[in-house]
């Protein structure tokens, strides 16, 4: 028996390790390439103001991670042209997982009107990007083979950041206590996104039996964002430390983050 299972195991790993998700030529697009123009950090807790990005994933899904959507892309003046050449598969080795190919480039445009053009083989789908200080707009005709995901992105507001709770359910408390003694040290002003359209920050925590919806606000300068961490590094260390499943973060505008969990572990 013991044998057989090794037997088993070993096939198992040379499938995984034999399958080989590359081919020298661009697969065509089946189905549609969802699009969005949005505001995102170049890396993970950078520290800098965020980018505009043109976003794409196809509508099929991939049977290995890191299909791309091959694209090239020429901006003149206010037209921005990206022709979409097909989807590149992974190079190499690439583990088995379901999922869309995908692609981002990033837009260094000031304010503005914007034409958008899309090239897919003989197709072309036109779109009017509008750039504005606070929120980008994606304005289309009749579009063949690709959608935008929104037409409306709120972008990330200049100092500002989201607060972020979730507990469990019998400690749910907590979101408003830390709230309220974070009011008292740091001066801050509340703000509030549309109705309508995407936002660049979570609407709420996740994960937890109690998810408070998420609160957004504005402070003057970075050295108050630091503030508000060097509270809650106080908070996690003497209060949430204390209860199981709780988790506090201060996501602001620049790509940083205060976790309450990292400073309980330390």
């Amino acid at each position: 028996m013991k044998q057989r299972a090794f037997i088993v195991f070993i096939f198992l790993v040379s499938a995984f390790f034999t399958t080989r998700c590359s081919i020298s030529d661009l697969f065509p697009v089946e189905g549609k390439i969802f699009f969005s123009v949005m505001e995102i950090h170049r890396s993970y807790d950078c520290n800098c103001a965020p980018d505009i990005a043109l976003t794409m994933k196809t509508e099929k899904s991939y049977s290995c991670l890191g299909y791309q959507i091959k694209t090239e892309m020429l901006r003149s003046g206010g037209q921005i042209d990206l022709k979409i050449l097909g989807i590149k598969p992974p190079e190499g080795f690439s583990l088995p997982a379901l999922g869309p190919a995908a692609t981002s480039k990033l837009l260094d445009l000031p304010e503005g009107t914007y034409a958008l053009n899309l090239y897919y083989n003989y197709a072309v789908d036109r779109y009017h990007l509008i750039v504005k200080a606070d929120s980008l707009q994606v304005v289309s005709t009749v579009p063949s083979f690709s959608q935008p995901e929104f037409t409306i992105f709120w972008r990330f507001p200049p100092n500002s950041f989201a607060y972020l709770c979730g507990t469990m359910t019998e400690t749910s408390w907590i979101c408003d206590d830390f709230l309220s003694r974070l009011l008292k040290e740091v001066d801050l002003e509340e703000f509030h996104f549309p109705d309508y359209g995407e936002i660049p920050y979570p609407r709420s925590s996740e994960g937890h039996y109690y998810n408070a919806p998420a609160r957004y606000f504005k402070y003057d300068t970075e050295e108050d964002f630091d503030r508000a961490g060097k509270l809650l590094e106080s908070y996690a260390e003497s209060i949430t430390v204390n209860y199981q499943g709780v988790g506090i973060s201060l996501a602001n505008w620049k790509g940083r983050f205060f976790y309450s969990w990292l400073f309980e572990d330390r």
